[in-house]
């Protein structure tokens, strides 16, 4: 339950503290009060987004903090354990500090926590119901919660919606290999005749720079022939060669070397110039003796270099390059023949999924059908409680039939979502022999703030939320059903602690602990502030609200009057 709460520099509150009941707490005031600041910055230390906005103008910061009292609450424990957050009574304090410059801070009990952290504290601490969330019973979309909720089913309906979402990203998955195999199979034909192709041509690496080495050979025998002969003739071969005059001149010098040992060195030199013509003969001659003009071999070499040219217009630049293309082609083909198979594996899962899904949701859905009297009851016996007896709730459960629907075992196809395959509808008939209809075609403002009521005490009752906060739900509604509803808060204020803002009489009179908020102007400013009434002032509080500003001696006798009664014993 929630214990106290500081608000400092928070919209128009300079800095107020509320400690509060365990019990049925009102809170009532003037309109434009304040009273729906309160609720926005219990809101706010509770986890909701932070405005800077909302820092009280000429202040830097603002702060919220509530202390809440935890000693009831077994699963909120076991939550913050989750979290590391350590209690050691069972008081827990969650604060909120908002800067202009540095944004908000999440605290609880001293230690910082994420956004995340306080909302989920927050949620299992406090159950708001603003004055416009009766209007969620007008969504026939919602209704599967409620009753999901009352039936504690919410657990089950979560696998189920694990399983539908992972079967979808499942489908997803299928489409895109599809997609992908189609693309690999009209290329395929192509892939496997360039593979082929290459494969068959056989190359060699360099095949291609060789080839073109021998292509200009080919094409210039004749020439290479001629020269190098000329050549050979010149240096060796003919009378009066290069080889024979340079051996007459070293036959005259080596003559000579007797009478100048100095020319033995010149010799020399001619002995290995004379060496070196011969091995050039040689080489040269050798040449020709290899060298044959070959027609045959050059077009043979022609072709097999156009081939090669004419691979590498197609497939790259260069051997290599080609290769790798065909490299390439090939792991497309095995990249298609793993997607079959692996689309193969998917397929089986999916299906063994829709099974599984089938089972689950039938199993769901028949739980709904079988349980959801329960809720009607539940719900006709707190509308008798709140004096609409006359009327009688119940819960229509329609599956949701549909062409290409999921098959079930009665060989019907059904829309199958997150929650199954069902479409639940809450209906009243508000008097006797009214047919059954749905809540938005009948019901009216007041009977919408009890049938939620009714449901929020249902459904309180099966949670550890110890505080149900009602922000001004009373719109619509006064006189006799006023008084009901604020008797049904009294007996539910029994079990679970209530704090509603209200401006009827009939409800704040109920009240175990009375909270006024004021504003007012001082040097300029809006101040908003709260206080705890005591008898004399809640008396003077309950005469406002039954005469309005001006209190009359009938409004202060009455208010008396009714603040003496006793709650109805119901």
């Amino acid at each position: 339950m929630l214990h106290e709460l500081h608000i400092s520099n928070f919209a128009l509150i300079k800095d107020i503290t509320l400690p509060f009941s365990g019990k049925l707490n009102v809170l009532t005031g003037e309109t434009g009060a304040g009273k729906s600041i309160i609720i926005e910055a219990l809101n706010l230390v509770l986890g909701e987004r932070a405005d800077t906005g909302d820092i009280r103008t000429g202040s830097k910061s603002a702060s919220v903090e509530a202390v809440f009292d935890i000693g009831k609450n077994k699963k909120l424990k076991e939550t913050l354990f989750e979290f590391g957050i350590e209690t050691d009574d069972n008081m827990l304090i969650l604060r909120r500090n908002l800067n202009q410059e540095t944004g908000s801070r999440n605290f609880i009990n001293d230690k910082p926590v994420t956004l995340r952290v306080m909302k989920k504290v927050g949620d299992e601490l406090v159950d708001i119901h603003g004055q416009h969330e009766h209007q969620n019973l007008l969504k026939t979309e919602k209704h599967i919660d409620y009753l999901d909720n009352f039936l504690r089913l919410t657990e089950k309906r979560e696998t189920v919606s694990s399983l539908f979402k992972s079967l979808l990203e499942n489908k997803r998955d299928l489409d895109q290999r599809k997609k992908r195999i189609q693309e690999l199979k009209e290329k395929e034909e192509l892939y496997r005749f360039q593979i082929k192709e290459i494969d068959e041509a056989q190359l060699q690496p360099r095949e291609d720079e060789n080839l073109e080495k021998r292509q200009r050979i080919l094409e210039n025998a004749e020439k290479l022939i001629q020269t190098i002969q000329d050549a050979f003739m010149v240096l060796y071969e003919n009378e009066g060669s290069i080889f024979e005059i340079l051996n007459k001149i070293k036959a005259q010098i080596e003559s000579l070397c007797d009478i100048d040992s100095n020319l033995n060195t010149g010799k020399q030199q001619l002995d290995n110039i004379l060496f070196g013509i011969e091995e050039i003969a040689q080489s040269f001659s050798s040449y020709i003796n290899k060298m044959e003009y070959d027609p045959d071999e050059l077009a043979i070499n022609t072709k097999r270099l156009d081939y090669i040219n004419h691979l590498k217009m197609k497939y790259g630049r260069s051997i290599e390059e080609i290769i790798a293309y065909r490299d390439a082609k090939q792991k497309e083909i095995k990249a298609l023949e793993d997607v079959e198979i692996k689309t193969e594996e998917i397929e089986k899962t999916i299906n063994d999924k829709k099974k599984k899904l089938v089972s689950l949701t039938l199993s769901l859905s028949e739980e709904r059908e079988k349980r959801k009297k329960d809720l009607e009851e539940r719900v006709n016996q707190e509308l008798q409680e709140l004096g609409m007896g006359s009327s009688k709730f119940t819960v229509e459960l329609k599956r949701i039939e549909e062409k290409n629907g999921m098959s079930f075992p009665n060989e019907k196809k059904y829309k199958l979502g997150e929650k199954g395959i069902d479409r639940i509808s809450f209906q009243i008939s508000t008097n006797p022999g009214e047919p059954q209809m749905e809540l938005k075609k009948v019901v009216s403002g007041g009977e919408l703030s009890r049938i939620m009521l009714a449901l929020k005490s249902i459904l309180a009752s099966l949670d550890e939320v110890h505080c149900m906060i009602f922000d001004e739900v009373d719109a619509g509604i006064g006189g006799s059903v006023a008084e009901e509803v604020g008797d049904k808060m009294k007996k539910v204020s029994k079990e679970r602690q209530i704090i509603t803002i209200t401006h009827l009489h009939q409800i704040a009179s109920k009240g175990d602990w009375h909270i006024k908020v004021e504003k007012e102007e001082r040097e300029g400013r809006a101040y908003t502030y709260a206080r705890i009434l005591n008898e004399k002032e809640r008396v003077d509080e309950i005469a406002r609200l039954i005469s309005g500003e001006k209190l009359t001696q009938t409004a202060l006798e009455h208010a008396k009057t009714i603040l003496k009664l006793k709650p109805k014993n119901k």
